[in-house]
């Protein structure tokens, strides 16, 4: 809606037809997406964030290039979304065995997404990706693109929890942990089983904290056993994050030892620095959030994402770049348009409450005319988004 959405052909295969990936991009627009109205309060204020992540899409049938991996059959496809407005940047169809961690994969993606941004919002980044697609060379290529001159880039990649890291996490001082926050700033505690009958008081017996946050890069590069983290890059920090595990969560010998669940992640954002931004749990927080990929992953799935039709591996291909569009278009069709609940509404929200809605266009007097009915109980919201699209500039 604004901008220019195209699906690039199919990659060519093999001799064993064994091209095991297609991208699937969007060309980017010259239209900065702050000129429409409402949308710079709301998702384009500071900067830019892309979020990488890859899911499994099942097979019920025998499809082309479909293979057997850790959730069951069929494709592995790589996709990546914008943090800000919630739309698709692009996305990777490929072959059911392809690792979550494949460099080249991670690289095309990551740099089709930036492409796919207008170039006022190339500037400042934010990249955010899982455990399971770090890599030596994804943190090597963000750590290129960060030493740019007059551009910023603030990655934050999860990150496992080997030998050497359950080693630092056992020296930590008990005092050195940090109690975790959530999304809105508050601290992560429940109340105790003998708490006082008051929910808000602030009584610390009544209280428990669920998480907490340390950093363990000076452990690990200036510890008892040396500089062990050599081969990486010297602005990478990393963090742990302890929490109490859920009831029935599965925990390795090192976390039941303990009781506590860990999660690493790695970050070249400085915490040298003043302000708020150099706390750690602030940075876990930035963390943490990268989980509303699977959101976007989950809601996509209604706009056609893994329901793949062929057995032809370049139609279902096709399939996913037009998937991408289409929520793509529902994402611009939230930020300038709607208002209220239908900002937050899924796919299938929106496809009864607003696209499906009986209506008739008529041109009369070299104006166009949008007749509904009175009595749809979402009438008001759809003229409304039709009167405030009407408005935006046409493409010439």
């Amino acid at each position: 809606m604004t901008a220019a959405l195209t699906a690039d052909p199919p990659a060519s295969r093999d001799h064993q037809g064994r091209e095991l990936h297609t991208p699937c991009g969007r060309a980017h627009s010259n239209t900065d997406t702050s000129d429409v109205a409402g949308v710079p309060r709301r998702c384009v204020r500071g900067g830019t964030c892309i979020r990488l992540d890859a899911t499994v899409t099942p097979a019920h049938s025998d499809k082309e290039l479909a293979e057997p991996n850790f959730k069951g059959f069929g494709h592995h496809p790589l996709l990546s979304y914008c943090d800000n407005t919630g739309e698709p940047l692009a996305g990777m169809m490929r072959c059911g065995g392809a690792g979550s961690n494949t460099v080249a994969d991670h690289l095309t993606v990551l740099e089709d997404s930036i492409a796919a941004l207008p170039p006022a919002s190339r500037r400042r980044l934010m990249v955010s990706c899982d455990g399971a697609g770090a890599s030596h060379g994804l943190i090597d290529r963000l750590e290129e693109l960060a030493a740019r001159p007059g551009y910023q880039l603030v990655y934050s990649v999860g990150w496992d929890l080997g030998a050497r890291e359950r080693a630092a996490i056992s020296q930590v001082p008990e005092q050195a942990w940090q109690v975790a926050i959530d999304h809105a700033g508050t601290l992560r505690e429940r109340r105790t089983e003998d708490a006082c009958p008051h929910a808000r008081c602030a009584h610390e017996r009544c209280w428990q904290e669920q998480a907490h946050v340390s950093e363990l890069t000076g452990l690990l590069r200036e510890g008892p056993g040396g500089d062990q983290l050599a081969g990486w890059p010297p602005s990478m920090g990393i963090f742990a994050r302890r929490e109490r595990p859920h009831p029935g969560a599965q925990l390795s010998l090192f976390e039941a030892h303990d009781g506590w669940r860990y999660s690493l992640w790695v970050t070249n954002q400085p915490t040298s620095q003043r302000g708020w931004r150099a706390n750690p749990a602030y940075i876990d927080a930035t963390h943490r959030v990268h989980a509303r990929v699977e959101d976007g992953i989950r809601t996509g799935e209604d706009c056609g994402i893994g329901h793949f039709p062929s057995h032809d591996f370049a139609i279902n291909s096709a399939w996913l770049a037009v998937s991408l569009i289409a929520a793509t278009l529902l994402a611009w069709l939230r930020l300038p348009a709607l208002e209220g609940d239908l900002v937050r509404a899924e796919p299938r929200t929106l496809r009864y409450k607003i696209l499906h809605a009986a209506a008739r266009l008529t041109h009369s007097g070299r104006r166009r005319r949008l007749k509904i009915s009175r009595t749809w109980p979402w009438a008001t919201a759809i003229t409304t988004a039709w009167t405030r699209l009407s408005a935006l500039p046409q493409a010439p």
